[in-house]
């Protein structure tokens, strides 16, 4: 590899192992010019869109999500990223209490961990039954 680009002083190669050296390009060929500024920058007008679109992607769904968790309120079913459900006790600072159905313990959460209000309703003994009779 010639270096000699980026040298600021004329220094000889330094011989190749087999005691060949690399020479420079024939007077009569233009040597290889570096590449052009739009070259060096075109991959990261490439990628800045890119990043850009993941980060406020990312800022929209934070807010959401602390906007559904604000809008919770004591007694509300709620749903957590762990799967549990349960009746929110409280929200304070950083925790958030909730009590399981049907035992009534009560566990401590972090708020971040709650997924917002469960929407889904519990089956009734109806909609069971009539599931049973159509089969």
């Amino acid at each position: 590899m010639n270096l000699g680009v980026f040298a600021f002083q004329a220094v000889p190669d330094a011989p190749r192992p087999g005691g060949t050296l690399q020479s420079a390009p024939p007077a009569g060929e233009p040597a290889a010019s570096a590449p052009g500024g739009l070259g060096l920058f075109m991959p990261l007008l490439i990628l800045i869109p890119f990043i850009l679109i993941l980060f406020f992607q990312s800022r929209s769904q934070t807010k959401k999500q602390e906007a559904n968790i604000a809008g919770l309120k004591k007694g509300d079913r709620v749903l957590t990223q762990s799967g549990l459900v349960g009746r929110l006790l409280s929200i304070e600072g950083r925790y958030a209490k909730l009590e399981l159905p049907p035992s009534g313990t009560k566990v401590t959460i972090l708020r971040s961990g709650l997924l917002g209000r469960d929407t889904e309703t519990e089956p009734t003994a109806e909609t069971s039954t009539d599931k049973t009779k159509s089969s």
